[in-house]
């Protein structure tokens, strides 16, 4: 199992808004698919997946704010 962290995209960020995810629970992700945009001051940016398999539990909803270093969501082997 893969833990997705919410890693800084620039320089000074410290926490983002989750705009949208694009796939729900149980669904298959690819590696270097786009798993979830966030919106900082410092823009908006993509979170890819890391690997393939199955997306296990999303920790946090659209329009919650998250800090660098949250665990986003896992990925199963699948």
């Amino acid at each position: 199992m893969a833990e997705v962290i919410l890693e800084p995209f620039a320089e000074g960020m410290e926490e983002g808004t989750i705009h949208y995810w694009y796939h729900e629970e149980g669904d298959h992700v690819d590696e270097g698919s786009d798993l979830v945009e966030i919106i900082s001051e410092a823009g908006t940016f993509k979170v890819i997946s890391p690997c393939s398999g199955i997306l296990g539990e999303v920790f946090f909803g659209e329009g919650d704010t998250v800090s660098i270093g949250d665990i986003l969501c896992e990925i199963e082997e699948g």
